[in-house]
């Protein structure tokens, strides 16, 4: 099995040092191909063989999997729609007069520009056009990135860092490439997706000084005893990075247990 760096890769197997691809219903292009690395690895052993517990096992020792899930609409009471337009209420009051977005560090129209602007939508696997140049037939891998991308477009302040994490990734193989993106499914996003709005304040830009910090808690608090969400069963974003381990790749953040 052959694995690709997180550089690019054309020049090492092809004459053409540049490649160049997009999105096949879009105009717009993907990042310069112009360097290859590849090495060989020796398949991953049986976990059997080792005396490592086998992957189910790890589920409920290192991750969140068997604790983000959510009820179903159907099991909603019909108060939650109300009591969600409630709290999203007094959080814009707190983002309009109590702490609203005055400095570019914080403010999303500033913070979510240019390269930093939002993606949207999940992407599912998309063949990629070739623009220029040929993908040898010999690569074949796959590079990921995680990196913070908000569920629901901010209303108050925000920093980078606040954003859900969301995992791109471009698959090369015979050929061809294929980018795809998906949200990390953390306990936050999928409460927040159920609720049609943002939840759980964002820790690096919604406790700035005493007043901000006292609205924001007692707002915190009381979406707690509504039931809107329930923090023992994490908060973090898993925007940070990847690991891959025992045959998993995990989505990791140090505000919670990794996502897989």
């Amino acid at each position: 099995m052959y694995s690709v760096s997180s550089s690019s890769f054309i020049s090492t197997f092809s004459p053409k040092p540049s490649l160049h691809l997009r999105h096949s219903s879009s105009s717009r292009l993907l990042p310069r191909i112009n360097s290859t690395v590849s090495e060989e690895r020796s398949p991953i052993s049986n976990p059997s063989e080792n005396n490592v517990p086998p992957p189910s096992k790890y589920k409920k020792l290192y991750t969140r999997t068997n604790r983000n899930s959510v009820a179903s609409p159907a099991k909603l009471r019909p108060e939650t729609t109300l009591v969600t337009a409630l709290f999203t209420t007094v959080e814009d009051v707190i983002n309009t007069f109590i702490d609203p977005p005055s400095r570019p560090s914080v403010d999303p129209k500033h913070v979510l520009s240019g390269n930093f602007a939002p993606v949207l939508d999940e992407l599912p696997p998309t063949e990629c056009e070739i623009i220029h140049g040929s993908l040898p037939p010999s690569l074949d891998g796959a590079y990921i990135r995680n990196g913070p991308n908000p569920q629901f477009l901010p209303r108050g302040p925000y920093h980078l860092f606040d954003g859900d994490g969301m995992l791109h990734a471009i698959r090369i193989s015979n050929g061809k490439a294929t980018l795809c993106s998906r949200y990390v499914k953390t306990y936050k996003y999928n409460v927040e997706k159920q609720a049609g709005a943002q939840v759980i304040p964002n820790v690096f830009s919604g406790f700035n000084g005493v007043t901000a910090s006292v609205a924001r808690g007692a707002l915190t608090a009381f979406r707690v005893l509504a039931g809107q969400y329930n923090p023992v069963n994490g908060i973090g974003l898993a925007n940070t990075s990847l690991a891959f381990f025992c045959n998993r790749l995990f989505a990791l953040g140090e505000s919670d247990l990794p996502y897989d």
